[in-house]
């Protein structure tokens, strides 16, 4: 099996370099010939000449559009006669990095990697042909993530470890924490008075779904953006508190407690330090918008756009917490009782 992943691995790694050429460019999309200087007549612009796949066609370029040179692949689109460039066509740059991944995941992790693969493509399938269209038909978007969360779970938990005591112990640990982080993103989104329209892109989804639905999308974001942080410290307690009982087998459930919250407190400094910078990383632009604008710190923290940052990153940052001594105090009673 080994041997077998390995090869996959090498056989994908082509792909890497000739996706631009392997993936068939589709007829929104042309290459950009040539870029006129900015003309400022009527609304700024670019004239654009794009060789497309019916041939070459002149377009126009907004200021707002992606930078675009000379070479490269675009999308394009006509509004009422006029042909505009949308965005530059990055599918091809996109499968290359995926396949990156994918090939950088086999060599490293070999079959373990399969699985955890394989647990990957079956979140976003549970995502996109569960969660949103369940959103989008009107369904509770709280009650929606709990339940995918807990598919979700099983199946990649059962396919990335194996079926065994220490996958149990792990997912009853990460919904002990999910229940404690869907608890607190109510009772302080709540508090703060979020409505779910602090980010661009819920502007967009106002005509699609009713004003009140944002405030429960958003903490049914919280939930699932929760689950992929609680799967590491979840599963590692559990294989802390396994191994110490099989190097020891006389001890007991405090001992094997209290060794393994020693190594708990290491990830729980290292995990919350690196979730806060994640969040903090997304938000950079509209933190840096507040500085040089000048707004008062009362002003900046009461924004709702960074008020929700603020509030998924502490809420999801305490259930990662709570999901140490959780998992580890599951995983001592029952190894602790074995013999």
């Amino acid at each position: 099996m080994k041997y077998l992943v390995i090869i996959i691995a090498l056989l994908l790694t082509p792909l890497i370099f000739l996706s631009g050429r392997l993936i068939p460019v589709p007829d929104s999309v042309g290459k950009v010939e040539s870029v006129s200087e900015l003309r400022t007549d009527v609304l700024p612009h670019h004239t654009v000449t794009i060789t497309t796949n019916n041939g070459a066609i002149d377009a126009l370029a907004y200021p707002g559009s992606s930078k675009i040179k000379v070479g490269d692949m675009v999308s394009y689109r006509d509004e009422g006669g006029t042909i505009i460039v949308g965005e530059k066509y990055r599918i091809p740059s996109l499968v290359s990095l995926t396949v990156v991944f994918v090939v950088v995941v086999l060599l490293v992790s070999g079959a373990h990697g399969v699985r955890s693969l394989l647990g990957l493509v079956f979140s976003f399938i549970v995502i996109f042909k569960f969660v949103l269209p369940q959103i989008i038909s009107g369904s509770n978007p709280i009650v929606v993530a709990l339940l995918a969360s807990v598919v979700i779970l099983m199946v990649s938990y059962f396919l990335s470890h194996g079926v065994n005591s220490k996958s149990i112990i792990a997912i009853i640990g990460t919904l002990g924490a999910l229940v404690v982080t869907g608890i607190l993103a109510v009772v302080y989104g709540n508090m703060v008075g979020l409505s779910g329209l602090g980010s661009e892109e819920a502007g967009f989804l106002l005509d699609t779904l009713p004003r009140e639905s944002f405030y429960k999308l958003l903490l049914a974001g919280m939930i699932i953006g929760s689950l992929g942080v609680l799967d590491d410290i979840t599963i590692s307690q559990a294989s802390i508190v396994e191994e110490l009982k099989k190097a020891n087998h006389r001890l007991r459930m405090s001992d094997l407690f209290i060794s393994a919250m020693r190594v708990g407190h290491d990830h729980i400094a290292s995990l919350v330090n690196t979730l806060v910078l994640v969040y903090a990383g997304s938000a950079l632009p509209l933190l840096l918008l507040f500085l040089v604008s000048q707004i008062g710190y009362g002003d900046l923290l009461s924004y709702e756009a960074l008020a929700e940052e603020i509030v998924r990153t502490l809420v999801a940052s305490i259930g990662l917490v709570s999901a140490v001594p959780v998992t580890t105090l599951i995983a001592s009673y029952w190894y602790g009782s074995s013999r």
